[in-house]
Order: C-alpha cells, then structure tokens, then sequence
C-alpha cells in the first residue's frame, strides 16, 4: 500500500514522470501487487532460511491435563461468562473459578470438568522479622574462615616442595 502511495505522490513531480488519470491508477495497482508478490517470495523462501529447527518437539506427548496441573489461567478459568454460568446456570460443584493473577490458591480442583490446578497459598511475610539474618551471614562466615585457616597450611606445605625441587 505504502509502494502504491508513493507512486501517486511521485506523478508528476518535477523532474519525475507523469501520467494520466487512467494511467496513474495503473501503476499504482501494478505497484501494489508487485509488492504483495515480493513479499509473499520473501516470506515463503527467505524467512524459513533464519528459522531454528527445534529439537525434541514434545508436542505430541504433553496432554492438557498436565498443561493445567501447571498453568492456572486457561480459557475457560479466565472467561468470567464461562465461569458464571458455571456457577449459576450449570451448578457445578464446585465450579470454574474465575482466574485472577496472584489469587491462584483461590482455584479449586475438579477434575471432572478438567480443571487441574491446585495449588498452595504462599506464606505470609513476617513484617517484624529481621530484614537481614546477621546470625547466619556470621555463622557462615566463621565457616569460612576457619576452612580457609584448614586450607593454608596445605597450600604453604605445596608451596615449599615446589621451592625445594627448583632449587635442586
């Protein structure tokens, strides 16, 4: 379309050719098409050419049923219509639990209607916790010093062998 634009913008420009009514609409079209042609060359032979061969497609083998014992938002937990006449028309029990994101343990279980997903709430922040554990960051670094203490002796004992035998 963009082809096709520029080639009635450019009739009759100075310096540029210039053609008439009928003639104008021509070359627009022709341009029009020459594009849509080239483009659908490039598409077919070209772009396959940068595409990455994928390996081990298990496509074949992954079933729904594992899909949403994974994922919580599926079409029919994230369609609030379905979910509503889940509820109020069919009276499944229980029945589709609308998918919000964060309120996945909202979500119950029934798999006669194929909803898979079950999952537990995350824990509750301990606000007068402390923000950083110095206890442990202090216990863990006694540990390391003292490996550190362990290691040196072995490495001042390798290193005077390697001065011994180049000395000899």
């Amino acid at each position: 379309l963009m082809l096709s634009c520029l080639v009635f913008k450019a009739n009759c420009e100075p310096d540029y050719y210039c053609l008439n009514d009928g003639d104008t609409v021509i070359a627009c079209a022709a341009a029009f098409f020459a594009h849509v042609f080239l483009h659908t060359l490039c598409l077919i032979f070209v772009v396959p050419l940068f595409g990455q061969e994928s390996s081990g497609d298990d496509a074949n083998s992954v079933t729904y049923k594992s899909v949403c014992e994974r994922l919580a938002c599926s079409w029919f937990t994230s369609n609030p219509i379905y979910c509503l006449r889940s509820q109020y028309i069919y009276k499944h029990s229980p029945p589709c639990t609308f998918y919000s994101p964060g309120k996945e343990h909202l979500m119950e279980l029934n798999e006669e209607l194929g909803f898979y997903f079950d999952n537990d709430a995350a824990p509750e922040e301990d606000f007068n916790a402390k923000l950083v554990d110095t206890d442990a960051l202090k216990a863990n670094f006694d540990k390391l010093k003292a490996k550190l203490k362990k290691d040196e002796p072995a490495d001042a004992q390798t290193d005077a062998e390697g001065a011994a035998k180049a000395q000899r």
